[in-house]
């Protein structure tokens, strides 16, 4: 029967394993039967003495040392050991050996071998030649060589590109030094009138195309006007 209980340690030697840490684990006591308790006693290699005692709800076996064929889960949730099954998963039959060793790896390591089997996977994909592990590898690590210088040709392209966009830039400085011009040129009246309405309104010319003709008619001269305050 499973034990549900936080305090729940699994009694096979070299398994550290709780409930409070691995509460989806499964704790099962000993069986009542004589012959597959002492089955369960040989299997976890720990004989009954003055240091291990099985006591009934609180000697446990985790379910990390059952097959999934040996568990039973009933419809309301509850795990069960099937009738006569032992555990079976030791780190003395090779079991867990593989995922103890790839925990104990490095994280770079580990990132390496999940890289390297993802690279491998898409060149099953490539419908050209023979690619080795290293070959892939290698040319995944040449797009990331910083130190690789890029031939003359391409400098000189580069070259070219940063002279077109240099005369670009002058070009549209010339511009904008235009409008600007062009824009201290024109009157105040500009800014507040837009339609032909405004300029009907604040000037009683007709239209803005009316004003402005005037105003070019009349800007040259006015800008060479001397006030009579300044005469004197």
């Amino acid at each position: 029967m499973a034990q549900s209980s936080c305090r729940c340690y699994c009694s096979v030697p070299c398994c550290s394993n709780n409930k409070h840490k691995f509460p989806y684990l499964s704790f099962h006591d000993f069986p009542v039967d004589a012959e597959i308790r002492a089955c369960w006693v040989r299997a976890i290699k720990r004989d009954e003495g003055p240091s291990f005692k099985i006591l009934r709800g609180s000697t446990y076996v985790c379910s990390q040392h059952f097959t999934p064929e040996d568990i039973s889960t009933s419809a309301s949730g509850r795990t069960r050991i099937k009738k006569g099954a032992t555990p079976s998963r030791f780190p003395w039959n090779d079991w867990g050996k593989g995922r103890a060793s790839q925990a104990r790896q490095p994280v770079y390591q580990r990132a390496r071998k999940h890289f390297r089997a993802a690279v491998l996977d898409e060149s099953q994909e490539m419908p050209v030649g023979d690619f080795t592990e290293e070959a892939l590898l290698g040319g995944v690590a040449k797009e990331h060589d910083y130190a690789y210088h890029p031939s003359p040709g391409k400098l000189d392209a580069a070259t070219k590109r940063i002279q077109e966009l240099e005369l670009q830039v002058l070009s549209l400085e010339r511009e904008i030094q235009q409008l600007t011009v062009k824009q201290q040129q024109q009157p105040l009246i500009f800014k507040f009138c837009v339609t032909d309405e405004d300029f009907r309104y604040y000037t009683r010319f007709s239209s803005k195309e009316v004003f402005t003709v005037f105003w070019e008619s009349v800007y040259p001269s006015a800008s060479r006007l001397v006030y009579w305050s300044k005469a004197q």
